[in-house]
């Protein structure tokens, strides 16, 4: 009777892993559609109250309401696309995880002209926390590692 009280205590652990890094996922899906939306008080609400959001130029954003500030300079584009790649999370059943990504992004100003475009992309660095509302985005850091097209409207810096 004791080993399938562990057997079933190891497997609850494991499948909440499992339960985590899905949600983790779909947290980061939704981070970029919700941004290709244009919608950055959405946006804003993938982290806590008090994250940290650091992005290259812009430095580091500190609170929800300066991360919709920060985030919605995106706005002047007309196209957006957001896509991350490579997801990988360091989840262990509390209520803290890690995670990689890799960002391929690419804006237009005007999407009646694709060939007018800027696109970059580099290695995300994510930390996590799990709140009431489900798992949220304690700290985000991106560095751009190539660049293609030019920032015309001076939005994101140089490469």
């Amino acid at each position: 009777m004791a080993d399938t009280a562990k057997t079933i205590e190891s497997l609850q652990k494991r499948v909440q892993i499992l339960e985590d890094r899905e949600a983790l996922t779909a947290l980061l899906n939704h981070y970029c559609n919700i941004a290709d939306a244009h919608d950055w008080e959405g946006y804003a609400n993938c982290y806590i109250d008090d994250a940290v959001m650091t992005f290259e130029s812009w430095g580091d954003i500190k609170g929800k309401k300066e991360i919709t500030k920060a985030s919605s300079a995106e706005q002047i584009f007309e196209g957006l696309q957001h896509s991350m790649t490579n997801m990988q999370f360091q989840v262990d059943g509390s209520d803290k995880a890690t995670g990689t990504a890799y960002l391929w992004f690419c804006a237009t100003p005007e999407t009646s002209k694709p060939e007018v475009h800027y696109a970059f992309g580099g290695p995300y660095k994510f930390e996590f926390v799990r709140t009431s509302d489900g798992w949220r985005i304690s700290r985000m850091r991106l560095k751009k590692i190539w660049a293609q097209g030019k920032d015309t409207k001076g939005v994101f810096g140089a490469a």
